[in-house]
């Protein structure tokens, strides 16, 4: 087959558009035709199922980085034999897969770096997905599909409009539609004041994904304690204090106004922590229904973080 041999994987991981084109084709296969396919380990960091999905080799132990002197394309049962070989201790040689492969396609950079993506880093991937709403105002009187394929072109993320009803203006709102959103049918021509409902995957290496999620962070906090009407503010970056991964984001060191605190997301919720004896969050904030103890209050969202940063300012002089 052409998407299920030897050859036919080494013929692909010669290009990344290549490798994009297999992946689907087996995916096509195992999903749309219930072929069963073989299964194979990639370049040492993907494994390809029998039912037509890609997995990420992740955690601390990957094949290719384990042995680099590992074949690129291997048949699941060579590769397991292969392992019983090596000498290594058999915690060293566990291996784990996440579905989804993050492979990007092939004509996108990263748009931290500007490195495009190739077979060779292609591994090296976060995903960043964001539902935006855009504003199609400037574009009325074009073709809704002439703009979404401009999306297309952007080259640092991949554009798709949301399935369904996508399309909002207050001319669509009556009472049978509150809100105004439509799904476009036909050849739907952009009307002034339409917005447009796009979902956005952006991929950056891990390092520059860090450094992009560093940089807006701290610009985020920043923000809020200046809008709590905090002046001279220092944020030193620190580790994830709830979960200290390669993927969630920094908390923050925070000096203001002779005030330490500790801040940053938690899950839903902004934990915002200090030990200075003048504030004590669950006396400050007795009728705050949400967790709260002596040093530490969750605030649910921006405007709340706010909102409590603002009344300790007014409180501690």
């Amino acid at each position: 087959m052409l998407y299920d041999s030897h050859e036919a994987i080494r013929d692909a991981i010669t290009s990344l558009r290549n490798l994009n084109a297999l992946i689907r084709e087996r995916h096509q296969a195992g999903y749309v035709r219930k072929e069963r396919l073989q299964e194979w380990v990639v370049l040492g960091r993907f494994y390809f199922d029998s039912c037509g999905n890609c997995w990420k080799y992740t955690g601390g132990s990957i094949p290719a980085e384990v042995f680099p002197d590992l074949p690129k394309v291997m048949r699941q049962t060579e590769f397991s034999a292969f392992i019983k070989r090596s000498s290594l201790p058999s915690k060293t040689s566990s291996f784990t897969c996440s579905i989804g492969d993050d492979i990007p396609p092939a004509d996108l950079f990263c748009p931290e770096c500007g490195t495009h993506w190739t077979v060779q880093n292609c591994h090296d991937t976060v995903i960043e997905h964001e539902t935006r709403t855009v504003d199609l105002n400037k574009k009325a009187g074009q073709r809704l599909v002439d703009v979404v394929g401009r999306w297309k072109m952007n080259g640092y993320a991949v554009w798709r409009l949301q399935p369904g009803k996508s399309i909002r203006n207050d001319i669509y709102i009556d009472s049978s539609n509150k809100l105004g959103w439509i799904e476009p049918e036909g050849e739907y021509f952009i009307n002034p004041g339409d917005e447009a409902l796009a979902n956005i995957w952006t991929y950056r290496h891990h390092k520059c994904h860090r450094q992009n999620q560093l940089k807006r962070e701290q610009e985020y906090f920043q923000k809020i304690f200046t809008e709590a009407g905090f002046q001279e503010i220092w944020l030193s970056p620190i580790e994830n204090k709830y979960c200290p991964c390669n993927s969630c984001a920094p908390w923050f060191e925070v000096v203001v106004n002779s005030i330490h605190f500790t801040i940053g997301w938690r899950k839903r919720v902004i934990s915002i922590q200090s030990t200075d004896p003048r504030i004590i969050f669950d006396k400050m904030f007795p009728n705050e229904e949400t967790t709260k103890s002596t040093h530490e209050i969750h605030a649910w969202g921006r405007e709340k973080c706010i909102e409590y940063l603002s009344a300790i300012r007014k409180i501690v002089k």
